[in-house]
């Protein structure tokens, strides 16, 4: 059997429970080390999963530091991201970051060039590529059952309080809604996902046009947005990206002229139409309103992740992969500035 890969976990906030869980449940590492500025959350992670024995870290170049650590998760702001993982490279660690990347795409070159300079893995947590619904489109998208490609649609209508989200907590309130931090809002935080799936199964994008507002929240960023795409492979596209909308639904929709297909909020095909004629309904679900997100875990991305260090391989969701959705949000919130088309490659 092969070595476990040692673990460490920087940023011990909301997210961090899923990364320890599917670490555990890989069979392929230990967690042996825990990093956050608050100690007490750390403590609290730690003894929720029972690690005994794990290290506990407030900085978390003292964790890098530690020749124990193969790798690490960066689960902390936005803006952290490409600090923390440049010099996570430094010290050799493989690094798993979460989206988005970054906040801009120098800083995201920035983490992939540190990354290959130090001869190690860089994967960002795109997780819905892992389902096994979207990877089915996937490939047949690529492989011609689609047909001629049509349309496709990122649609994520979400809600978020100011009280309980923006502003629960003193952490929350020192980095989420602002531009400098967050580095942007519905789009580059609760809709990224989407926007990934839709580019990774559509192809690249040609150029677009788009139009945000802060329309309910008290936030410097948008909390709704709306953008019109042209793929590169001609057909054309639409996002929507909101934390202000009620009743909560979100899907993903892509449109050929063999197949369609819609998926639903737990990335499973809800409803599809092929060739022959023929429009199903596979499991459609009325949302409730209380539903936040998609109920996907992180162990897809998490086993692949080990398993690109453990088999010296590359990793699915590459930096470079990353990027991606990350440059289709950066290109909206400058359409939307400059009020005007936006063409791919993105000059920031």
């Amino acid at each position: 059997m092969k070595k476990k890969v040692n673990v460490g976990i920087i940023g011990c906030g909301i997210i961090a429970p899923s990364h320890v869980s599917g670490y555990l449940k890989s069979g392929m590492a230990n967690v042996v080390a825990l990093c956050d500025k608050k100690t007490e959350k750390a403590k609290a992670l730690a003894e929720r999963f029972n690690l005994s024995g794990v290290k506990i870290y407030s900085d978390y170049e003292q964790l890098l530091q530690d020749p124990e650590i193969d790798a690490v998760s960066i689960c902390t702001p936005h803006y952290l991201h490409a600090e923390m993982t440049t010099k996570a490279a430094e010290y050799k660690k493989h690094v798993l970051c979460e989206k988005p990347m970054a906040i801009s795409l120098k800083q995201a070159d920035e983490m992939i060039r540190a990354c290959k300079k130090n001869g190690v893995k860089l994967e960002i947590v795109f997780q819905y590529r892992f389902t096994p619904d979207t990877r089915k489109i996937k490939e047949e998208f690529e492989n011609g059952k689609f047909g001629i490609p049509i349309y496709g649609e990122a649609v994520v209508k979400w809600y978020r309080e100011d009280s309980s989200y923006y502003y629960a907590d003193e952490t929350a309130r020192s980095w989420r809604g602002k531009w400098s931090t967050e580095g942007g809002g519905a789009l580059i935080n609760q809709s990224i996902h989407t926007i990934d799936l839709l580019q990774w199964i559509m192809g690249p994008v040609d150029y677009l046009y788009a139009i945000y507002d802060t329309r309910t929240h008290n936030i410097e960023v948008e909390d709704l947005a709306v953008a019109t795409l042209k793929f590169k492979n001609g057909a054309l596209g639409t996002i929507l990206g909101s934390v202000a909308l009620r009743p909560q639904e979100n899907w993903l929709g892509i449109y050929g002229s063999k197949k369609s297909v819609i998926v639903g909020s737990d990335l499973k095909i809800v409803k599809q139409w092929e060739e022959e004629g023929k429009s199903k309904v596979i499991d459609e679900v009325k949302e409730k309103e209380e539903t936040l997100t998609p109920s996907v875990g992180h162990d897809g991305v998490i086993e692949d992740f080990l398993r690109s260090i453990v088999e010296d391989k590359t990793p699915y969701v590459t930096g470079e992969e990353g990027r991606k959705a990350l440059e289709i949000v950066l290109a909206i919130y400058k359409a939307h500035k400059t009020g005007s088309k936006v063409s791919f490659p993105l000059v920031e």
